[in-house]
Order: C-alpha cells, then sequence, then structure tokens
C-alpha cells in the first residue's frame, strides 16, 4: 500500500523508535483492520519488541489512493485494543 506520514505520524515513530520496517510490515499484514466513526482507516499490528508482544495502531485516511497516516501509538497494553 501506498502511503506518506503526517509530520506527527514521523514525530511519533522517531518519539517511540519504531522502525518504519515495522510500520511497513503492519501495513503489508495487519491483525486488525477497520475504520473509526469518521471514515478514519484504523490498522492494528501485533509485534514483539525486545522480546516483549506490543501492539502498533496506525490511524490515517486514504486519499487518492494513498494512505495519509495521521498518528502511530505504540502500545504494550494488548488486551486493551483487541
Amino acid at each position: 500500500m501506498k502511503y506518506v506520514l503526517k509530520p506527527h505520524a514521523k514525530w511519533r515513530l522517531q518519539e517511540r523508535s519504531i522502525p518504519e520496517s515495522v510500520l511497513h510490515e503492519a501495513l503489508e499484514n495487519p491483525t486488525w483492520l477497520g475504520y473509526d466513526d469518521k471514515g478514519r482507516l484504523l490498522v492494528k499490528k501485533l509485534y514483539k519488541k525486545t522480546g516483549r508482544e506490543r501492539m502498533l495502531l496506525i490511524a490515517g485516511e486514504i486519499i487518492d489512493n494513498t494512505l495519509e497516516i495521521i498518528t502511530v501509538i505504540d502500545t504494550s497494553k494488548v488486551k486493551k485494543y483487541l
């Protein structure tokens, strides 16, 4: 999937030390895919970071066949978001 990172999403990736390869993997093979009540695409991906299970949450909008990623959230509270 073609995507672009909005400034906030870039900042969050850097802040949380999330490699863009993890983001790419989440978009290619999501654990869960859906939409919020405003029509934004929501992607959830389970992955391991330093041996612990984590979840990457991605929120974005599809504009002209490109996903514009608004924000990225990395959490250890996997059960809360599944």
